[in-house]
C-alpha cells in the first residue's frame, strides 16, 4: 500500500525520514497524524529524533533491520535513541551523509565509490550484509537516486544496464526505474518504504504511484 505524506511541509520524505523493516525514524516536528500514518502503513514503531541537530534524518542515516549507519556529526543523545533499537555505526569517513551515500536492504548495500574500503567493511559489519561500491545513473550519491526494500527497488530512470545489474546482484531484488513528486528522478529523496508500504510526497502522480507499488512489490 502507498499513501501521501509530508514531513515539515516537504514532499521529500526520503531526506527527512528513514525506514526499515524494524522502525521508522522521523523528525521531532512530525505531525502526529503523519507519524500514525507511517506506523499504520509501514507496520513498525516510529521514533522521533534529530540527527546532528537537524531534521535531515534520511540524508544523514541509512539502515536496514540489523543496524543503522549515521553521520559522524550525530550527538551522544541522538545516538542513544537509535542504539536502544539496533546496532549503529557512526561514520568517520568524510562522505558521512549516510542516507545520501548508501542504499541498503536486508540482503545487501550499495555505497558511494569514494568511501574508503575500511568504511565499506565497517558498514558490512553493522548492517550484516555484503556491501559493494557503485553508482546509479552515474551518481555517487546512490541513496538519493534509489529506494529499496526486501522485495524490489526503484531507481533513477537514467540508470545504466550495468548499474542495474550490479544493484540486482547486491541487493538481491528486481530493480525498476521511475520517478516521484511529478517527475523527480531522485526517488530515494522522495520516498519512505519497507516491504509493507510506502509514503511519498503529494505531488506524486497516479502513474508514478503505480510504478512505485510495482517496483517495490507492495
Amino acid at each position: 500500500m502507498i499513501a501521501f505524506a509530508d514531513l515539515g511541509g516537504s514532499n521529500f520524505l526520503g531526506i527527512y525520514g528513514a525506514a526499515s523493516e524494524r522502525m521508522v525514524v522521523l523528525p521531532p516536528n512530525t505531525k502526529e497524524s503523519t507519524a500514525e500514518k507511517a506506523r499504520r502503513l509501514l507496520k513498525v514503531d516510529v521514533f522521533l529524533t534529530t540527527v546532528a541537530g537537524t531534521n535531515l534524518i534520511g540524508a544523514l542515516m541509512a539502515m536496514n533491520s540489523v543496524g543503522a549507519v549515521v553521520s559522524g556529526f550525530i550527538s551522544e543523545n541522538e545516538a542513544g535513541v537509535l542504539q536502544r533499537q539496533c546496532k549503529i555505526l557512526v561514520l568517520k569517513d568524510k562522505f558521512n551523509a549516510a542516507g545520501n551515500n548508501i542504499i541498503a536492504n536486508d540482503h545487501g548495500a550499495i555505497i558511494n565509490p569514494d568511501m574508503s574500503n575500511k568504511t565499506v567493511r565497517l558498514i558490512e559489519d553493522v548492517l550484516g550484509v555484503e556491501a559493494s561500491k557503485g553508482t546509479v545513473a552515474g551518481l555517487k550519491t546512490v541513496g538519493s537516486a534509489c529506494v529499496a526494500n526486501n522485495k524490489g527497488a526503484l531507481c533513477h530512470p537514467e540508470i545504466t544496464e550495468a548499474e542495474l545489474k550490479h544493484l540486482e546482484e547486491v541487493l538481491k531484488v528486481k530493480v525498476k526505474i521511475g520517478t516521484a513528486n511529478y517527475g523527480m528522478p531522485l526517488v530515494g529523496a522522495c520516498i519512505l518504504a519497507n516491504t509493507h508500504g510506502a509514503l511519498t510526497g503529494s505531488n506524486t502522480t497516479p502513474i508514478e504511484m503505480g510504478r512505485i507499488e510495482d517496483a517495490l512489490n507492495l
